[in-house]
């Protein structure tokens, strides 16, 4: 009943002009019943004048838009003895195909006595309500008055039915694609739920239930195809069953339907032959409307079979059913491979309502408010409600409670459970009749409706919620603004608001245009990359447009305004392309407003993106004062772009990221984003980009300010990221060739130098060191590293190419110096376990591979190995060395003291026969013929060096190393004192006739008597000082 007042309504509420008991009889699920007269459903039918036809072969049209007049005339362009003429129809659920089928039914029966139709035809309209047998036969003998006996599923008993059908199976059937024995293994009582008994009465069960509760049109099936793979994996020949599924699957599911049917209702191919002759007979020619091919449930396969053997019978045949069927089931329902390919050839119409959105073809902005209006108008035609005032009606565009707009902006967001479905029945349901059920006012019944997207508000977000909740449903385009007409506000108890902040123009309420209504004109007019301004001509303009300069202007403001006129801009509709943006900033609108749900945050994502590589490298640490290209740096690699986190919608888990995060205050900054998401570019006429750089500037150094923090953090106090980038670089030159620190120092050029480990002298810690050892397992991974060590030492020291930041190497090099071994131990100590993958290494984002926790990992195993170097364990080699220099040499020894004993020994090698070896020939001419390669003073130092390398340990260690490996090389009394030291060994093992031991007996010469003479008078003397 109608709930109007004569007082003014609550702000929120809405008077009725309407009986709901109305709005459930007009507006349903089914867009067919039997509650609408027929001419209830004149007054309600809006033409159909937009049906994609692939073919239209009566009236010769192919791949081309087709009305609903043009299918009536192809389908009532036949002969009464022409065979079957097949009309398909497809679509999307509620997409109009049931309302052409009526429509058409009455253009052929007409609506009453005096309405005859089309002479000679007959339509038999099986409507998707009529899914029991008797109604499907009565609808086809009606005319014919004939009798007949049918059953129907929904009287079955499930478990009696299914056990006949098998009985039958089992004692007679017959078939060429399955033996005698495997029919009777097929039909076995088995029990379970592989046994075609239970599954039979499972699906009749379900059918007779869903035909109780249903929205559509259930599909019915005695044998789906996962029964069949249920059933198949228990037969001996399951093999077979796999490998020839779909014929054998038809086979077994069409038998059982055909012996179901003929219980049901006869032989129905027959019926229908003979139903057609009958006509014939009687002079007319049958039009067999079935709008749901679903609803002939058990007989489908018998109606398909038979109408498309064309000859069989003389019917014009309209067929619908829903894309999805077509999807799913087509092949099945006729049992071959390529059903639909055939039904098509062989169709006279195969005609679309829908487009691959599943947005029905003719309902555009002017169908979808003649549909609205069509319906309000019989829906209140229909009430015993009082009429609405003439005001309102006028305020509303005569569709009170909506208006035009409202229609049109709520047709365009129908999000049918996420799907872009577009269609009549969704209109009427999820809108209008949402809206009429409501005691709310539709702007506010809208907000509770998740079929219907909320739309985009152009108006300002300066205004009060209360006028942007109304503009955006009611707010048409107008010339200063987007209108609203005072009676929508006068109607709804909305007070107006003050002139100063919303003129009255005309009928309209004026609200000046926000952001977002800039945002949508450039959806409809998209920004361009240049735009030269004539900034002259604009002068000229702007002075030319004054009709007396200043004076002209003050003289217009002063004159009376007359009663203004509002001019309602007229829009075109959008394409699909703008309506998909439309809807991606509809969405940035209401997350950055109110925090709902972003599905499309990737476009302000984009955005956010965009803006920060305008003048950044965001995801990367290094020098920032630096402004060299393609130099190494530490990188937040994770995933493919910038982590930019959406508040509430793209909220990462990352412990580091740069987030937007809703409220409006934010908006202003976030749309250049957004339309740099939607447009791929920054409209240079209206972005402000000294603001988009100040937001960039301040997040990205918050961004890599969290970064070096949480690298950090894997490190022990004493060291940052730069100071342990010096001290790995310090390992590998000293690694190379043995550096130390000097006076506390290390040596700028050091820090740049090239990891080179090829020496003069050889590579001491390489032929030292097996490799599989903890130490040279450690010492090949750093030098694995060295590389990404190199980079980025230029990445964070480096100002440009060739321009070393002094002041930040110099600051870590200085401390590192000057506690080499503090920081040594600290490395030793870093831990990795909670630093994220994502850190890389590299000199682009897409190069970075190398995890910083595996080269912090490296460097710090490096540091521990070295730290467990000791002289006893790791330098035996030096130790070697050193014994016939102990044994042997003294620092007072002179060249041709060393030649003189050689010349001795060798006199006694030739008295003892002890052979000469090349080394102590080589020793010998090298004291003899080049004595000046003999350098005793800097071998002295050298040696008093190794004699007191006990406690070395670390890079001290490594150093020795090369001091050893350079010495061996270039100092040739290694070799001589060597050599001196085996050629007396040998002489000791040849046995002399007395028995003396020979180095007794070397100390008798008299050679070596006089040295030591002089030897101890020199002892004496400087102990004397």
């Amino acid at each position: 009943m109608s709930q109007q007042t004569e007082d003014s309504p609550a702000s929120g509420e809405m008077p009725h002009y309407w009986d709901d008991d109305e709005v459930d009889h007009f507006i349903t699920s089914e867009a067919h019943t039997k509650k609408k007269t027929p001419e209830q459903f004149r007054e309600t039918h809006v033409d159909i004048d937009r049906i994609y036809a692939d073919t239209l072969t009566p009236l010769g049209i192919s791949g081309d838009f087709v009305t609903q007049e043009n299918v009536l005339d192809a389908i009532t362009a036949s002969n009464i003895d022409d065979p079957n003429r097949i009309f398909i129809l497809r679509g999307e659920p509620g997409s109009g195909k049931s309302q052409l089928c009526e429509w058409t039914k009455y253009q052929i029966n007409g609506y009453g006595k005096d309405d005859d139709g089309v002479e000679d035809y007959v339509a038999l309209h099986v409507s998707r309500s009529q899914t029991r047998m008797d109604q499907i036969i009565d609808v086809l003998t009606e005319p014919l008055d004939v009798d007949t006996d049918v059953r129907n599923i929904d009287d079955l008993d499930p478990a009696d039915a299914a056990s006949a059908i098998v009985e039958y199976m089992r004692g007679i059937w017959s078939t060429e694609h399955f033996s005698d024995q495997e029919i009777q293994e097929l039909t076995e009582n088995r029990g379970d739920n592989s046994d075609l008994r239970e599954i039979f009465a499972k699906n009749i069960r379900e059918y007779q239930e869903a035909l109780d509760s249903r929205d559509e049109n259930p599909d019915f099936n005695l044998l789906t195809r996962a029964d069949f793979r249920t059933l198949r994996l228990q037969l001996s020949f399951s093999t077979k069953l796999t490998e020839n599924k779909d014929v054998l699957y038809s086979v077994l599911k069409n038998e059982a339907h055909e012996y179901l049917s003929r219980n049901l209702v006869g032989d129905f191919k027959e019926q229908l032959q003979q139903y057609s002759e009958m006509y014939q007979e009687r002079g007319i020619r049958p039009v067999l409307i079935c709008e749901d091919l679903t609803t002939f449930s058990v007989l489908k396969e018998q109606l398909l079979d038979h109408i498309f053997e064309l000859s069989s019978s003389s019917y014009d045949i309209v067929l619908g059913w829903t894309v999805g069927w077509e999807q799913d089931n087509i092949d099945d329902a006729l049992a071959r491979e390529d059903a639909a390919t055939y039904m098509q050839g062989r169709s006279e119409g195969y005609l679309t309502m829908t487009d691959e959105n599943g947005e029905a073809y003719f309902l555009d902005d002017d169908a979808s408010v003649a549909l609205a209006r069509s319906y309000l108008g019989a829906i209140k035609r229909n009430s015993d409600a009082a009429d609405a005032p003439q005001d309102v009606a006028e305020a509303f565009d005569g569709l009170y409670p909506f208006n035009e707009r409202f229609i049109h902006v709520a047709y365009r967001q129908l999000n049918d459970e996420g799907s872009n479905r577009k269609t009549p029945r969704l209109l009427l349901l999820r809108v209008v009749k949402h809206c009429l059920k409501s005691t709310w006012a539709p702007y506010e019944a809208m907000k509770s409706n998740s079929f219907v997207d909320t739309p985009t508000f152009e108006i300002d977000m300066k205004y009060d919620q209360i006028y942007q909740d109304v503009s955006r449903w009611y707010g048409v385009p107008v010339e200063d603004g987007v209108g609203v007409k005072v009676g929508i506000f006068e109607t709804f108890g909305i007070e107006l608001p003050d002139d100063d902040i919303a003129a009255v123009k005309g009928d309209y309420v004026v609200f000046d245009k926000g952001k977002g209504s800039a945002v949508l004109d450039k959806i409809k007019n998209p920004p361009v990359p240049d735009h030269e301004v004539d900034t002259e001509d604009d002068e000229d303009d702007k002075e030319s447009n004054s009709p007396e300069g200043e004076e002209g202007k003050e003289a217009a403001d002063d004159e009376e305004p007359e009663d203004e006129q509002v001019e309602v801009i007229d829009e075109p509709e959008l394409s699909e392309e703008e309506r998909e943006r439309q809807r991606k900033f509809q969405e940035f609108q209401d997350w950055v407003t109110s925090g709902e749900e972003y599905p499309s945050s990737d476009t302000l994502h984009d955005g956010a993106v965009a803006v920060l590589k305008r003048w950044h490298n965001p995801t990367r640490l290094s020098n920032p004062n630096s402004s060299t290209r393609s130099v190494g740096g530490i990188y937040y690699a994770r995933g493919d772009s910038i982590p930019v986190s959406i508040q509430g919608d793209q909220q990462r888990q990352a412990s580091v990221d740069i987030e937007l995060e809703w409220g409006a205050e934010h908006a202003d900054l976030y749309t250049p984003m957004l339309e740099y998401g939607l447009f791929d570019m920054f409209d240079p006429t209206t972005t402000n980009f000294d603001q988009l750089r100040a937001w960039a500037d301040t997040n990205v150094a918050q961004f890599q300010h969290e970064m070096r923090e949480e690298i950090e953090d894997c490190l022990p106090e004493e060291l940052t990221i730069e100071k342990t980038l010096v001290l790995a670089q310090f390992f590998l030159i000293n690694a190379a060739r043995g550096v130390e620190v000097d006076d506390d120092q290390i040596p700028t050029e050091i820090a740049f130098e090239e990891y080179d480990s090829n020496q003069s002298y050889g590579k001491p810690i390489v032929e030292n060191f097996d490799r599989d050892s903890a130490f040279g397992q450690a010492f090949t991974n750093l030098t694995v590293s060295s590389g990404d060590i190199s980079d980025l030492i230029e990445g964070f020291f480096l100002l440009k190419s060739n321009v070393v930041d002094y002041e930040r190497l110099s600051e870590a090099r200085r401390e590192v110096a000057e506690d080499l071994e503090a920081h040594v131990d600290a490395a030793m100590v870093i831990d990795t376990d909670e630093l994220a993958d994502a850190y890389k290494v590299g000199t682009t984002r897409n190069n970075a591979n190398t995890k910083v926790s595996s080269l912090f990992d490296r460097i710090s195993d490096y540091a521990a190995e070295l730290q467990r170097l000791t002289v006893d364990d790791d330098a035996s080699h030096i130790q070697k060395a050193l014994e016939p220099v102990e044994r042997w040499y003294d620092s007072g020894h002179t060249v041709d003291q060393l030649a003189e004993w050689f010349e001795t020994l060798y006199q006694c090698a030739g008295a003892m026969d002890v052979p000469i070896k090349s080394s102590y020939e080589d020793a010998y001419e090298l004291l003899t013929e080049s004595p000046e390669e003999v350098k005793l003073t800097a071998f002295r130092d050298d040696v008093e060096q190794f004699r007191n390398m006990g406690d070395a340990t670390g890079v001290t260690f490594i150093a020795r190393l090369h001091d050893f490996a350079r010495s061996q090389d270039e100092q040739a009394a290694w070799e001589i004192y060597g050599a001196f030291d085996s050629l007396i060994s040998d002489l000791q093992d040849q046995e002399h006739a007395t028995g003396a031991d020979l180095e007794h007996r070397i100390k008798q010469l008299s050679e070596y008597s006089n040295y030591e003479q002089k030897r101890q008078s020199i002892v004496s003397l400087t102990e004397d000082l």
